[in-house]
Parts: structure tokens; C-alpha cells; sequence
């Protein structure tokens, strides 16, 4: 009885961990793109989904937009603005497969008006729950390739004996944009509430807070 009972708790943990871990991976990148810290990944803004963030590092601040427009389909702006000069982005995701056996991928187009960039990008978990992998290249600003991985350190919030402390659901993320290499800490406060902090080329930190919403 207590034998079959573990491993109930195993199966149920297990696919606690791997939902969650597509939670997190729904958060977007400083571009408008559901993503890591600056590369897309495969996942996508659930349809009927909305979430806005902001982003500082650099001296520079960033806000996004990002809507789950149909079922597999996102669209996004961003604004990207630093002393007196401000620039816009826009961006279209569409999840072409979506993972089984073998990686989701979706293809992409990030614009700013005087670039467009595509990009093809897998993402894929790593036979350990709530670690996934993530690789793709493109052109323009995807042309030299990146690849980056997320890994769900607590799939719960822990809450301390006398409820007065909660530790969120954090995760890891750690990325090569093509450009150099950037590292965060995710911070899932619920189902809408998200910070981060990141490490860029571990030469300057950022941080970050988005909100989700589902109509």
C-alpha cells in the first residue's frame, strides 16, 4: 500500500514539475518573445493569453507586449528606450510542432524597422523534469546561432512553518545569444507574477517583472 502510494506521489511530482517548467518557459524575453532573457524559445503565449514586462539593464529600459493571438500563433511589441533616444520592435511566433517524442519548434520574425531577423528554434526537455533545452539560428541578429537552458530548481512554493516567509518557484536560465553569455534566476510568485534577475555577459546585471493574464 505505502509502495503504491510513493509512487503515485512520484507520477503526480513528476507531472507537477514538467507543467510548470512549460510555465515558466511562457515568460518572454526583453524582444517581445516568449523566451529566455534575449533568445526565443518554442514555447507560446497560450492563445487568448496577454502579458506585459519591463526590463532595465544597461542602463536602458525595456517594455514588452506579448499576445497569444491563436492557438500557436503570438505577436509582440517592444520598446526599447535609453537617455533620449527610444526604439520599437515587433515580433511573430508560430509553433509549427509542438513537443512529443521530439522537440516543439516554432519559427519566428523579429523586426525593428530597420532589421528583420528570423529564426528557427527546438526547445526540448532533457530527460530530467523541468530541465529543457533550447537551440536555434537565423538571420540578422539570430545569425551566429544560440542555444540556452532552464531548469525548475523548486516546482512548489515553500512556505515556512509559520507562514511568514515563501520561497517561489525559481528557476535557472542560462543562455549563449550569439553574442556573449547571460545567466538568471526566475522568480514565479503565481500564476501571473513574475521577476528576474540576470547576469548580462556577466559584466553588468538586469532586472525584470512581467504579468500574465488568460481572457
Amino acid at each position: 500500500m505505502h509502495a503504491k502510494s510513493h509512487k503515485l506521489l512520484l507520477v503526480l511530482i513528476c507531472v507537477l514539475i514538467i507543467g510548470l517548467s512549460s510555465i515558466t518557459a511562457s515568460a518572454h524575453n526583453i524582444y517581445g518573445s516568449t523566451g529566455l532573457i534575449n533568445i526565443p524559445t518554442a514555447s507560446i503565449m497560450p492563445s487568448g493569453s496577454v502579458g506585459a514586462a519591463f526590463h532595465q539593464l544597461r542602463g536602458g529600459g525595456h517594455f514588452s507586449v506579448v499576445l497569444g493571438a491563436f492557438p500557436g500563433v503570438e505577436v509582440g511589441l517592444a520598446s526599447h528606450f535609453k537617455q533620449h533616444s527610444q526604439t520599437f520592435a515587433g515580433s511573430v511566433k508560430v509553433q509549427i510542432l509542438q513537443e512529443q517524442d521530439y522537440p516543439a519548434v516554432a519559427v519566428g520574425l523579429t523586426t525593428d524597422g530597420s532589421q528583420a531577423s528570423y529564426y528557427l528554434v527546438g526547445s526540448m526537455q532533457l530527460g530530467i523534469p523541468g530541465v529543457r533545452g533550447h537551440l536555434g539560428f537565423g538571420s540578422g541578429r539570430y545569425s551566429r546561432g544560440f542555444a540556452g537552458i532552464s531548469s525548475v530548481l523548486n516546482p512548489v512554493s515553500i512556505v515556512s512553518s509559520d507562514r511568514k516567509f515563501t520561497v517561489p518557484v525559481t528557476s535557472l536560465l542560462v543562455e549563449l545569444d550569439g553574442t556573449g553569455l547571460n545567466a538568471g534566476v526566475s522568480l514565479k510568485f503565481n500564476q501571473t507574477l513574475d521577476a528576474r534577475l540576470m547576469l548580462m555577459n556577466f559584466d553588468s546585471l538586469g532586472l525584470g517583472i512581467s504579468y500574465s493574464h488568460r481572457f
